[in-house]
């Protein structure tokens, strides 16, 4: 209970106060089922795609860069997968490649950042819009359709009550709160993000860590993709874009400071509720996609006022 407690107190209050403000719209939005089993499960399944993908989004800020590839890899990444299963490939196989694929996009933009001192939001820009475009060309322009039990099995079977999206994104979350609280290679990263000058002097290889938080970022944003084709039973060329924005938004959101050097892997879990319950509140509310884009837009420009406001009293 001791720990429970520490853990509690760490979570900055701006997230209380965002997931009570969130939680209350979705009540008054769809009153009386909000709280019921069956929703709690289903909304738990949508976060989990984002929750998944927002890992990589939170590295690259603690490390103070940023990461604008992540939709366009999950779009790339679902559409290999749906490509190879359609093709008759098995899933055993098919998941491999997949993330091999995403992984490597992030590999070379760890790569080019960490070995070039090139600025994070160039190359990964430039890597959203390749991985985007190869999507379309693997894709043949078109929607790839799997509706194939085997393909559907990741993203909609369930293990009792919970579906395997749901146990897959917390397998991950704990294996990256190790990464980032319980190894060196953790411990390199925030410092990195703190003082990289400082860094670097005290003999942490910064070169390597970029490169690593790069990767980690592809293999999950692929994660990410794959588990969200296995859902809908298809992918499309531009089906993983935005994710990269509902990333740092959930990162942002949950108290990382883009100034790098801040933000755990729990928190940024919490950030991709909130921005999920959010989202859905507000589709709910019929309110059409680039004003939601507006509306969370406004919610991290107001959480970053704060974290800055906060940090100038400090």
């Amino acid at each position: 209970m001791h720990k429970i407690s520490l853990a509690l107190r760490r979570v900055p209050g701006n997230i209380y106060t965002l997931l009570v403000i969130t939680l209350a719209f979705w009540i008054v939005c769809k009153p009386g089922t909000f709280l019921t089993g069956s929703n709690m499960i289903n909304i738990a399944g949508q976060c989990s795609f984002l929750a998944i993908a927002s890992i990589g989004s939170l590295l690259a800020i603690i490390t103070g860069g940023i990461d604008l590839s992540v939709g366009g890899i999950m779009c790339f990444s679902g559409v290999v997968a749906a490509v190879l299963s359609k093709g008759g490939m098995p899933m055993i196989a098919v998941v491999p490649i997949a993330l091999l694929a995403g992984t490597a996009a992030g590999a070379v933009n760890g790569l080019i950042i960490a070995k070039n001192n090139v600025a994070p939001f160039i190359i990964t820009l430039a890597m959203w819009n390749i991985t985007d475009s190869l999507a379309l060309v693997v894709a043949k322009g078109a929607t790839v359709s799997v509706n194939t039990e085997e393909f559907r099995l990741l993203g909609s079977g369930e293990l009792g009550v919970l579906p395997y999206c749901v146990i897959i994104a917390a397998v991950v979350y704990a294996i990256f709160h190790v990464i980032t609280r319980k190894t060196r290679t953790g411990t390199y990263i925030y410092a990195i993000g703190g003082n990289e000058s400082a860094a670097h002097l005290t003999g942490i290889n910064v070169a390597r860590s970029k490169f690593l938080v790069y990767t980690f970022s592809g293999l999950t944003a692929a994660l990410a993709g794959v588990l969200l084709a296995s859902k809908l039973g298809s992918a499309n060329p531009g089906q993983g874009d935005g994710y990269e924005f509902y990333g740092i938004a959930s990162a942002v959101v949950a108290g990382a400071s883009m100034a790098g050097g801040n933000g755990t892997v729990w928190n940024t879990l919490i950030g991709a509720l909130i921005i999920t319950i959010l989202r859905s509140g507000l589709n709910i509310a019929g309110m059409p996609n680039s004003w939601q884009m507006v509306v969370l837009g406004l919610v991290i420009v107001g959480v970053v006022f704060v974290d800055v406001m906060s940090r100038r009293e400090k």
